[in-house]
């Protein structure tokens, strides 16, 4: 950018955030970083003098997501207001040395740390209040809290439920993960940060609390905490009537995480554990532990501590070496597990992973027929669970007025997570976003229930 340095109306930014809960939670952070330093915030990109795309790379999708919208926000630069258009995210920390040259509509191809010289670079170019960038923002976007804008974020819809993210990085070598040589090693935040941002949110009115990390149940490993520790440290210090935590690897699941989850009522008995496979030979090529006797046993040990609990997880379908005999291992294994909640995801090879070279691969209509097949026996799993509902009462959130006609509103149970899960659909009452209520379930579909 060449612009020069005059003083201006104040600028307005919008973000694209992409991705996971953590990226959303990256993006929050970003928006308070521009908005201390004199920046006024866009909800339209089409309205904004500055966008930033905030990306994600994990898989094929993720990266061909990133490719159209910053395609798609190239066009409001060309067309629109906006003067300057920025890439930040998982997308541009992996591949804005390779990409640059094929995207000349975008300015700044951002890292994860850059932001102070960032903004301090669109203020010298006009692009700013004409202020100096805040002293205590000059570095990235931080951790902590203190006069790092840290936890300070711009949040997003519905306030009544909000991430935290307790780490970044991740220490794990699963051979198809390329989270570390992206984000680096696994790094714990503080206790006490977490406690600070926590009650900011509470503030700020989230009544349900989510944290969020690429593995939730190593938190503390590097910091000699624990999330056991943690957890009873925002239960004592905050009043969240609702805790969530998504992201726990089945290493790491404790007993003592296990009790701590059964006596406290404020925590949900809400267990998100990506399994990835049941075959031991596919396991043993991800770098994945335990295997498969060691993740029926982990089952075992939830359902017999935790009265209630519900069970999320995902897999990889169509890795390098999966046949009919470790397919067939898995559906059986589904078929024993009877999740509450499940995803596939077809294999994404990726460059720079140990898997990225390993063969044989299934073909890719292989791949679809035993994802759609895996889906199609969740689909009943899922139905059977959620009409055993029908007729009780159930505490739930409700998150927002339904689109629907023939309902009031849209809610969540302790065993659904928002965006992955399935919602409550709340036929009668006057309730504001956040209440937590309790209902008479009426209905069930294959993956939602009726209120």
């Amino acid at each position: 950018m060449s612009r020069k340095n005059t003083a201006a109306a104040q600028k307005s930014v919008a973000i694209q955030n992409l991705g996971c809960s953590k990226n959303l939670i990256d993006g929050e952070r970003i928006l308070a970083l521009f908005a201390s330093n004199g920046f006024s915030v866009a909800s339209d990109a089409s309205l904004a003098d500055i966008i930033i795309v905030n990306t994600c790379a994990f898989i094929k999708e993720a990266k061909e997501e990133a490719i159209d919208t910053v395609l798609e926000m190239g066009g409001l630069k060309k067309s629109g207001r906006c003067k300057a258009l920025i890439v930040s995210g998982c997308f541009s920390e992996r591949y804005r040395g390779a990409v640059k040259k094929e995207f000349p509509e975008v300015d700044v191809w951002a890292g994860v740390d850059d932001w102070g010289e960032i903004l301090s670079s669109l203020i010298r170019d006009g692009l700013g209040d004409g202020g100096a960038v805040s002293p205590s923002m000059q570095g990235g976007l931080g951790d902590d809290t203190g006069d790092n804008v840290g936890f300070k974020r711009v949040l997003s819809e519905p306030l009544s439920t909000q991430h935290i993210k307790i780490a970044e990085g991740c220490s794990h070598k699963c051979s198809f993960c390329v989270i570390p040589s992206i984000r680096g090693k696994f790094k714990s935040r503080s206790v006490d940060s977490i406690i600070q941002e926590a009650d900011w949110l509470y503030g700020q009115g989230a009544r349900e609390l989510i944290l969020v990390a690429q593995d939730t149940s190593f938190y503390g490993r590097d910091i000699g905490a624990n999330l056991v520790k943690l957890l009873e440290s925002l239960l004592k210090s905050t009043d969240f009537p609702w805790i969530r935590m998504m992201y726990l690897h089945p290493q790491f699941v404790s007993d003592g995480l296990l009790s701590l989850i059964a006596a406290e009522p404020r925590l949900c008995r809400y267990f998100d554990i990506p399994l990835q496979h049941i075959s031991d030979a596919i396991l043993a090529s991800m770098n994945r532990s335990p295997l498969s006797r060691g993740i029926y046993k982990l089952i075992e040990r939830i359902r017999t501590a935790v009265g209630g609990a519900a069970l999320r997880t995902s897999f990889i379908i169509g890795f390098p070496g999966e046949t009919e005999k470790e397919f067939g291992e898995l559906k059986n294994f589904i078929q024993f597990a009877k999740f509450d909640k499940l995803g596939v995801f077809p294999f994404s090879p990726e460059e720079g992973t140990q898997a990225y070279a390993m063969r044989p691969r299934p073909k890719a209509n292989t791949v679809q027929r035993r994802c759609d097949e895996l889906m199609s026996i969740q689909q009943e799993i899922s139905r059977e669970i959620l009409e055993a509902k029908v007729g009780i009462d159930t505490e739930v959130i409700i998150d927002r007025i339904s689109d629907d006609p023939d309902f009031n509103y849209e809610a969540r149970t302790r065993a659904d997570a928002p965006e992955v899960d399935g919602r409550v659909f709340v036929s009668s009452g006057d309730f504001e976003a956040g209440r937590i209520t309790t209902v008479k379930i009426i209905g069930a579909s294959d993956y939602d229930l009726y209120a």
